[in-house]
């Protein structure tokens, strides 16, 4: 029997201006030195996990708090402000309940670069925006494959494999001002 598939990291590259982002240092104004803490192991989870998001629901403050050593209202008011300031997108969060940015699914990519199992859910990846005929191309590609595989249902999205179905497309725009 074959090992699972692995989707998340074993590690990732922290930048070494985090504190000095400005979006960091306002959550760590309005919430405090604690709020560190907070934004890293929520980042580990983000990254340990599904790769590059992940599902923020009522039993996730509980977790990242007790990991942490803090009340579930300063995880919860750590994301509410990293929400405002814009570190995680504020679309996916309203649309999906997830937690993620261009940042942290740039770094994912990157890092998974070399893989041919990563499977990317296409309406949480914001990086398609920046390359519209490119995505235009994937939809159709991956729309004619599914058909086959996957029974379409509003609840959950369809899946894709990125190395399998466009090794080639490039999702980055090399900003590095999300987390």
């Amino acid at each position: 029997m074959a090992r699972p598939l692995k989707q998340g990291l074993d590690y990732f590259p922290l930048d070494t201006d985090f504190l000095s982002d400005r979006k960091v240092r306002k959550i760590i104004n309005a919430c405090g030195p604690n709020s560190v803490t907070i934004l890293i192991c929520l980042l580990c989870n983000i990254y340990k996990d599904k790769g590059y998001y992940i599902v923020w629901d009522k039993e996730m403050p509980f977790d990242i708090a007790d990991i942490v050593g803090v009340s579930e209202g300063a995880v919860s008011e750590v994301v509410k402000k990293a929400l405002q300031v814009e570190l995680f997108d504020n679309t996916l969060y309203r649309k999906f309940h997830i937690l993620s940015s261009r940042g942290i699914q740039n770094r994912f990519k990157s890092c998974t670069s070399k893989r041919k199992d990563v499977e990317i859910i296409p309406d949480f990846w914001l990086n398609y925006a920046h390359n519209s005929i490119n995505y235009v191309n994937i939809s159709i590609n991956v729309g004619d494959i599914e058909q086959s595989k996957v029974n379409k249902s509003k609840s959950s999205p369809p899946h894709i494999l990125v190395g399998e179905f466009f090794p080639a497309v490039s999702f980055f725009d090399n900003s590095l001002d999300d987390y």
